[in-house]
């Protein structure tokens, strides 16, 4: 039954001509919350819920998720349900009043504290070589998992000034990004071991991240890189919070004008990237606390 409810609903987002991608997610997202109500609630009619499973599973994916991706699947929950009642298939909507995260309320937790850095790229470093270059990547080059996933050999130049270019990212644009040195040399270290393949798969391999089955790995793998390291250390830890700190990095340390971390970061526009500009607890606790040397 549910697999007939999830086929109505793509087409409906279809219809509605949404992008593959986010067609895709939306579905991904309802499958897994069937998957959550079957094992922690032994419910396998996704009809038959109420407000209270939703608000669960909401405090299930706090702990899990950053606040941004916390909303998108909140907002796939409410898309299926808002179509189940329009189409008179459940009599009340159980997520109406389901409210989302508010992004505000998280600075605490939206950049890592230069401790936590240190320990991620650390732990990344026991890992492995490949793991420590998709940090340093994410960490360092501000890149979405996405992008990391899709990067190809020719995306990256070492000689002079090093540069990596992001291809077919967000909206189709281009961009270039310089390559601090120690994330050049764990790019080098990386690609000096994946070369030595004997694999043919990876020998043909235009990707720069390869896996032990695969030419390429993907964002999910990506992904799971970086829960590894949050599990390992204790830590909240997400791609997006790794290019949050990227972000926050840049216009702490170097003073960064937002209209070159806005190209940086390929966001279309500058409003979109002066969320960056909220300050960190920590950030606002040191201005506050220079009172008390004046």
């Amino acid at each position: 039954m549910s697999e007939e409810l999830f086929n109505l609903f793509e087409e409906h987002l279809e219809l509605q001509d949404r992008s593959d991608k986010t067609i895709k997610s939306y579905m991904n997202t309802m499958r897994d919350f069937k998957k959550w109500l079957l094992e922690q609630k032994e419910i396998s009619d996704l009809k038959i819920i109420a407000f209270r499973e939703i608000k669960s599973y909401r405090e299930f994916l706090i702990h899990k998720y950053s606040p941004a991706s916390v909303n998108q699947k909140l907002c796939a929950i409410k898309q299926f349900y808002r179509f189940l009642f329009g189409r008179k298939i459940i009599s009340t909507d159980p997520s109406e009043t389901i409210k989302i995260q508010k992004i505000s309320d998280n600075i605490k937790s939206q950049y890592l504290t230069r401790a936590e850095e240190l320990a991620v790229m650390n732990r990344a470093k026991m890992m492995g070589k490949r793991e420590f270059c998709i940090i340093m990547i994410l960490l360092k080059l501000g890149l979405r998992p996405s992008e990391v996933a899709k990067l190809t050999l020719n995306c990256i130049h070492l000689q002079g000034d090093p540069t990596l270019i992001i291809k077919n990212s967000k909206r189709n644009k281009s961009r270039f990004l310089p390559i601090p040195p120690d994330t050049v040399q764990a790019i080098k270290d990386w690609l000096f071991i994946r070369n030595q393949s004997t694999k043919i798969y990876h020998q043909r391999s235009q990707y720069v991240f390869t896996s032990q089955r695969a030419e390429k790995m993907g964002e999910r793998a990506i992904q799971r890189v970086v829960e590894k390291i949050a599990k390992k250390e204790n830590i909240k830890l997400y791609c997006t919070r790794l290019r949050s700190s990227f972000a926050n990095d840049l216009l702490q340390e170097t003073k960064i004008p937002i209209s070159i971390l806005s190209t940086l970061m390929g966001h279309e526009n500058v409003s979109t990237t002066g969320r960056y500009l909220t300050a960190s607890e920590h950030d606002v606790r040191k201005y506050v606390n220079k009172l008390s040397e004046l």
